[in-house]
């Protein structure tokens, strides 16, 4: 899940080396490690994780690597859906580093929300998130990481159910997406605003287009996901036939590495739904 235990039992001594007292120049290793690990992110977060963590406890940083160390291990140990909680004091280092006009205070702020949301204090994730987007503003560049707070804001008012605020996010996390399967994350999203809001047709039409984005992007998991999402919507609907057509789908594209309980649950509830018995107990005993 997202060994947390050991990582915490290290944290006092990482925070020790990363304190302000270090300020002067180091010998130029550590800001290589840094700068290997940063172009690692986004083809090998694990392989960045993995210098990160092992930088050793003997190194001296100066305030500004310990600040831009803090943000890269956050951004690698969320990107390997690892839990953010041994970022925490790390994160603290940073945002008393940067100041509101540095696009790098904004980052902090994203990645302190998404913990606090992992720590269910909802309130204080949704403040930190907030104070990044008006952060981000003067950064009209930053495209990403706008597209990261509305993502993580969205969320957030969803599961509060503040259902008028998160369709808002999802409306101007949309407006940040340029890859197919951005596009088809956001209208997955905006989709299921609009089912919530009894608003069935209009999330019908939207998961349909989400399933063409994520079709051009050949990703099998988000196709999976996506699938997914419109069978459950046509078996609401009580066209079962349909349904399952895009459940069998969602099965089809599924990853081997990928829990198929709520894909073989989907499947045994439309065979529910139209009499078939013996199929729909088959799936629903193989839920895994």
């Amino acid at each position: 899940m997202r060994n947390a235990i050991q990582r915490l039992a290290l944290l006092p001594i990482v925070a020790l080396f990363l304190l302000p007292a270090a300020c002067h120049r180091t010998d130029g290793r550590a800001e290589a490690l840094l700068n290997n690990a940063d172009s690692l992110l986004t083809a090998n977060p694990d392989s960045a994780l993995r210098l990160l963590e092992a930088l050793p406890a003997t190194t001296e940083l100066t305030r500004r690597e310990s600040a831009r160390y803090a943000l890269l291990l956050a951004q690698a140990t969320d990107k390997c859906e690892k839990p953010l909680l041994p970022c925490d004091s790390l994160l603290d280092v940073a945002l008393d580093y940067y100041d509101d006009d540095e696009r790098e205070r904004a980052v902090a702020l994203l990645y302190k929300g998404r913990l606090e949301v992992e720590m269910e204090q909802s309130e204080r994730a949704i403040g930190f998130l907030l104070e990044g987007l008006e952060i981000i503003k003067k950064f009209p560049q930053e495209i990403e990481t706008r597209k990261y707070l509305f993502s993580s804001l969205g969320n957030e008012y969803f599961d509060a159910r503040l259902y008028e605020k998160a369709g808002k996010a999802y409306q101007e996390l949309y407006k940040c997406c340029t890859t197919d399967k951005d596009k088809s994350i956001a209208l997955n999203s905006l989709a299921s605003f609009y089912a919530v809001t009894e608003k069935e047709d209009s999330a019908l039409i939207l998961q349909c287009k989400a399933l063409e984005y994520a079709q051009i992007s050949k990703d099998s998991a988000m196709i999976a996901t996506t699938a997914l999402n419109l069978s459950v919507e046509y078996s609401s609907k009580e066209a079962n036939d349909t349904a399952l057509y895009y459940a069998r789908m969602s099965l089809q594209w599924l990853p081997g590495n990928k829990n198929r309980s709520d894909y073989h649950a989907n499947i045994g509830n439309i065979f529910l739904d139209k009499e078939e018995r013996d199929s729909a107990i088959y799936y629903i005993n193989n839920r895994r």
